[in-house]
């Protein structure tokens, strides 16, 4: 038997005692007396239409419909209710990036079970040929052929054996170039290969490719779901200096505000990165709810709701995570 959670895989009897673990932890009768009163905010990512890695759209439609029989799925108004102890958990779904399966793939399945969400968007990668940096080289680890690519002058090895140190000695190679992110996205654009010359059409559309402005709309016309500010270009925030982490959060919600013909009061920090400086700018600007991953500086909890990332397919996983996440972080158990 083989057990993802967190991320990790987990195989063999580990795995068999693990998945039995998870089946029974959240199904005990009576559980959710002792689980939190706290509505449990799930973290996606991209949900593409064909599987090969992470959550694909037929894994994802049985999560939606293990939730909506198993909890109480809920939208950002209720986030300051508390439910009764007997009550069911309640659960709220939010997507960052802003990737075109959002609208493509995901929210089809939601309107299909009447389950609203969040939908966090970055803008960068709603102009065509355009990708977020993190999705670039997540497309370099799992497409570029075998061989090698050159970055500043240096060969870098691209065989199967090397090229997830190498992705990720690029990686760090990228974010540390200034100014920061346009030296990076700099970089990407005109010293490393054109991501459409690995990557078919297709897959760009299903893997990579941002919703368009019109997309965007099309989500926030629907009474289910909401669309909240993720940075233009989802960097890492506390690595902008302060003009640029303002402009990075203010040009998106512009952007997503115009295409939206709606009032933007929703952030989700890219990578979970922020700090109080941030937090005051988005205090500052109003903004009604902040998503987190794990809550750092503590300060407000209005702009700091942690969030529990769902990585696993395994509907047993997920519903251990909704159980017992929010009480396991209280503990400062590693939730993944």
């Amino acid at each position: 038997m083989r057990v993802v959670i967190s991320g990790n895989p987990v195989d063999g009897s580990a795995g068999v005692a693990l998945g039995l673990l998870l089946r029974a932890g959240w199904r005990l009768p009576g559980a959710r007396m002792l689980s939190s009163l706290a509505p449990v905010v799930l973290l996606y990512h991209g949900v593409p239409r064909a599987p090969g890695g992470g959550i694909a759209a037929e894994a994802f439609e049985r999560h939606v419909a293990f939730l909506a029989e198993n909890f109480e799925l809920v939208s950002v108004p209720d986030l300051g209710r508390a439910r009764r102890r007997a009550e069911r958990i309640r659960v709220l779904l939010t997507f960052d990036d802003g990737f075109r399966n959002s609208a493509e793939v995901v929210s089809p399945i939601l309107r299909s079970h009447g389950v609203g969400a969040v939908f966090f968007v970055s803008s960068r990668h709603a102009t065509p040929g355009r990708y977020l940096w993190f999705s670039y080289l997540q497309a370099l680890l799992r497409s570029y052929p075998d061989g090698s690519i050159v970055f500043r002058g240096e060969r870098m090895d691209m065989s199967p054996g090397a090229r997830a140190e190498t992705v990720d000695r690029l990686r760090g190679a990228l974010v540390r170039l200034t100014p920061y992110p346009a030296a990076m996205y700099r970089a990407i654009e005109e010293e490393l290969p054109p991501l459409d010359e690995f990557v078919s059409s297709d897959e760009i559309a299903d893997r990579y490719a941002g919703m368009t402005k019109e997309q965007v709309g099309e989500l926030a016309a629907d009474r289910l779901f909401t669309v909240g500010t993720h940075a233009a270009d989802h960097p890492f925030l506390t690595r902008c200096d302060a003009a640029e982490a303002a402009r990075q959060i203010d040009e998106n919600r512009r952007w997503i505000e115009d295409a939206t013909g709606q009032r933007c009061s929703t952030i989700a920090y890219p990578h979970g990165d922020y700090d109080g400086r941030i937090l005051a700018h988005c205090r500052d600007a109003g903004f009604e709810h902040g998503f987190a991953v794990d809550p750092r500086v503590r300060s407000d909890a209005r702009l700091e709701r942690p969030r529990i990332g769902v990585y696993s397919t395994s509907t047993d996983a997920l519903g251990f995570k909704v159980q017992w996440g929010n009480l396991m972080r209280f503990l400062r158990i590693p939730v993944g």
